[in-house]
């Protein structure tokens, strides 16, 4: 049949084609495809949200009073809800950083100094074997003094078996539907999910889809998401806190909280930087890696930086 519109009329107004495709558009209507007011020749109603929140006139909005602020999970860190992207040099500690938060946040007790609500975690980690995160989450556990990891605390260990976003995001949105409700996803680190041969870092639509990917995760909870990512290479003491990170300016431009960690110039000691979307951006803070908890500095100087390619100076010294 040539691509003509004679014969194109001609294919559509025969007898056998209209009833292969009335019973195809059926079969489709009995598994649910097809909504039923299209089955029913009714128009779609324009009062269901169709998956979307509505859109709501000013003199509906509630008195001030009565709008129900979102939880601190941390104090003055980062909310229930929140997009927190943590950047830093290699090695230097996020999952640290991250493992600590789970833990505390699981267990409701304070983090790096600051006051936790009591919440349910689900670790996602790309990067370490299930026995040596389990290993670790124990260690920090017992080190907080506790004798074995909060039972709020969950772990999907997906090392050397899979980092296909697609594959994850199916089956974690499945899966955690066994799971009570979860207030914090932690997915670390990002640079290995696998978004195909077509990604690129480096580029602000593939990174948009990508983060716009991971948030799909926790739409439906209203849960945080913690992700970590690297910094560039080089001499970046003369960068703003917010440009540090590798690839497209993307990263640092959709998370609700940006965190910044950086070389202190004591040896072992990690000044952070939070620029907030939500809240006024709280001040800098320094803390220490001492594996397996990262603790509390307040008495060093959050602006004494480490000068690039210089050691760490010893406390012991």
């Amino acid at each position: 049949m040539t691509d003509d519109s004679t014969n194109f009329t001609k294919y559509f107004t025969d007898p056998e084609v209209i009833k292969e495709v009335s019973e195809t558009y059926q079969q489709y209507i009995s598994k649910g495809v097809v909504p039923e007011s299209i089955a029913d020749n009714k128009p779609i109603s324009t009062d269901k949200p169709q998956g979307l929140p509505p859109i709501i006139n000013g003199k509906d909005f509630p008195p001030r009073y009565e709008l129900k602020p979102r939880q601190f999970l941390v104090d003055q860190m980062f909310q229930r809800g929140d997009n927190i992207l943590i950047t830093a040099p290699s090695k230097l500690g996020k999952s640290y950083f991250w493992g600590n938060a789970g833990v505390c946040i699981a267990a409701g007790v304070p983090f790096l100094g600051k006051n936790t609500t009591k919440s349910n975690v689900l670790i996602l980690d790309l990067e370490l074997r299930t026995d040596v995160a389990m290993d670790r989450l124990i260690s920090i556990s017992q080190s907080l003094g506790f004798d074995q990891v909060p039972d709020g605390l969950w772990l999907w260990s997906l090392a050397k078996h899979c980092y296909d976003l697609d594959t994850i995001c199916e089956v974690m949105n499945a899966r955690m539907m066994d799971l009570p409700p979860i207030d914090l996803v932690i997915i670390d680190p990002l640079y290995v999910l696998d978004r195909g041969d077509s990604f690129d870092e480096n580029n602000a639509h593939c990174v948009t889809r990508l983060m716009t990917a991971l948030e799909k995760l926790t739409v439906k909870t209203g849960a945080a998401l913690g992700l970590s990512h690297h910094y560039r290479k080089g001499n970046l003491n003369s960068q703003d806190s917010i440009d540090r990170g590798a690839g497209s300016g993307a990263f640092s431009r959709y998370p609700d909280v940006l965190m910044s960690l950086s070389k202190h110039e004591i040896e072992d000691c990690i000044i952070a930087e939070s620029t907030t979307r939500n809240m006024k951006s709280p001040p800098n803070f320094v803390f220490q890696l001492d594996a397996p908890l990262v603790k509390p500095r307040p008495d060093l100087d959050p602006s004494s930086f480490r000068r690039y390619g210089q050691p760490g100076v010893s406390e012991s010294a």
